[in-house]
């Protein structure tokens, strides 16, 4: 049994003798005292990031950059094989822009397998980075924090006057769609760490890609999402569509009924089907073949149930990361249908998200992978601003859309100290005019 240290002592004797660019690697077994988010939490060595896939079987803790880019065709013309650059693409990031790195100390778990690599580039000092590390962590300490104010932007009446004015958009233009979204900030009495929260939310959520992108002490990037924007094997392509959503019932009997009605739902299902129509439109200038479910199955998760419907697709030669992003980020699911009308009408009536709906993920030689960067939270210092959206369509109701933002914001909500004032307090001190 090989223990974190060892492996790493044994990767720095050979960092003295290899030359760059080199990728050195050893395998070991991970501490059964110590989670993975705790290690990454105790680390001061930035950027870093932690990704676990949605079925669970792959986790990724990355450290330090040996280069960054924020062109993602610059990232990818250094790729090397066995080589992963990690990053982020904020929701108004233009085409082919992000925030990549390709790290010095990645730690990778592949189901049980551990194995701890470091990359050698020339003009990088990556002995003093790895000294830098806490290889032994830390416990993550309890979050004892309090919320001392919540506010929403936008306001309810906000919120309800822009959903009336993206519903007279729609019957005077060729808008089919627009995702509006809220930022509920929260301001606690003392300030929490990153991983305390990803710890809890990936305790309570399952069925969810869990990451975590921080680029300083007091630049946080996390969620659990549960939305795949694709991953790429080889030439062959799978995303899914994710859109139409009701919560879980109290009972067995209430959620298969709720289950039910939402895969009947004529006005849940036109919204998935403008996401998937968005998909095809966006993947077939691309692709070779493309595929679909024929129609919506349910996405169970712990407070929510979707729609979604699966995508596979065999891309041409020359179709790579910087294409496929290009053509599905942002999908009908975050932004509407068309996108540029969508898009152009959130530069004027929408929030301002940052990351929020985004996409985080990695890109390699044969395989890439993206998750949708929602059910999220930017955190700085004693802030912590959750995000949530909902897909507006002839027929939505503004009153009934905000609810389902507090349904979604449950996702992490509940993973902090309840609040002075509850989530739907604001909504009953008035009513849409």
């Amino acid at each position: 049994m090989t223990t974190l240290i060892q492996a790493a002592n044994q990767l720095q004797s050979q960092l003295a003798i290899c030359q760059a660019p080199a990728l050195l690697q050893a395998d070991f077994d991970w501490p059964s005292n110590l989670s993975p988010i705790a290690w990454l939490d105790a680390q001061p060595v930035f950027p870093k990031m932690y990704w676990q896939s949605r079925d669970g079987r792959e986790e990724a803790l990355v450290l330090g950059a040996c280069h960054r880019f924020s062109q993602l065709h610059e990232a990818q013309a250094s790729l090397t094989p066995q080589q992963r650059i990690w990053g982020c693409v904020a929701f108004d990031d233009g085409a082919g822009d992000g925030d990549f790195f390709l790290p010095v100390v990645e730690l990778i778990r592949r189901d049980a397998h551990w194995q701890l690599s470091v990359n050698v580039q020339a003009g990088v000092d990556s002995q003093a980075i790895l000294s830098q590390v806490i290889w032994l962590g830390r416990p993550l300490a309890p979050m004892q924090s309090q919320v001392k104010h919540e506010n929403h932007t936008p306001t309810y009446q906000g919120w309800c006057q822009s959903v009336t004015t993206a519903l007279e958009k729609m019957a005077s233009t060729s808008l089919k769609k627009v995702v509006l979204a809220r930022q509920t900030r929260l301001t606690l009495d003392t300030p929490i760490s990153a991983g305390q929260l990803l710890s809890h939310s990936q305790q309570h959520n399952a069925e969810s890609f869990h990451f975590l992108f921080a680029t300083s002490e007091q630049d946080a990037f996390l969620g659990s999402t549960p939305e795949r924007l694709y991953r790429r094997r080889d030439c062959r392509v799978s995303t899914e569509a994710v859109a139409g959503t009701v919560k879980r019932g109290a009972t067995f009997s209430d959620d298969h009924q709720l289950g039910e009605w939402l895969l009947h739902d004529n006005k849940n299902i036109h919204e998935n089907q403008l996401v998937v129509d968005d998909i095809l439109a966006g993947i077939r200038r691309h692709a070779l073949t493309v595929t679909a479910d024929p129609a919506p199955h349910l996405m169970v998760l712990r407070h929510l149930q979707h729609l979604r419907r699966r995508i596979s697709a065999i891309v041409g030669p020359g179709v790579d990361d910087t294409v496929l992003l290009s053509a599905l980020q942002p999908t009908a699911a975050v932004a509407g249908l068309p996108r540029d009308l969508a898009r152009a009408f959130l530069a004027q009536h929408g929030i301002v998200r940052g990351r929020y709906s985004g996409a985080v993920g990695y890109i390699s030689q044969r395989e890439s992978q993206f998750c949708v960067a929602i059910r999220s939270a930017q955190l700085s210092g004693h802030t912590i601003d959750l995000y949530a959206g909902a897909g507006i369509v002839p027929g939505s109701d503004p009153d009934t859309e905000w609810q389902e933002l507090d349904n979604k914001l449950t996702t992490l909500r509940q993973c902090l100290p309840d609040a002075p004032v509850p989530l739907s307090a604001e909504r009953m001190t008035g009513v849409c005019g």
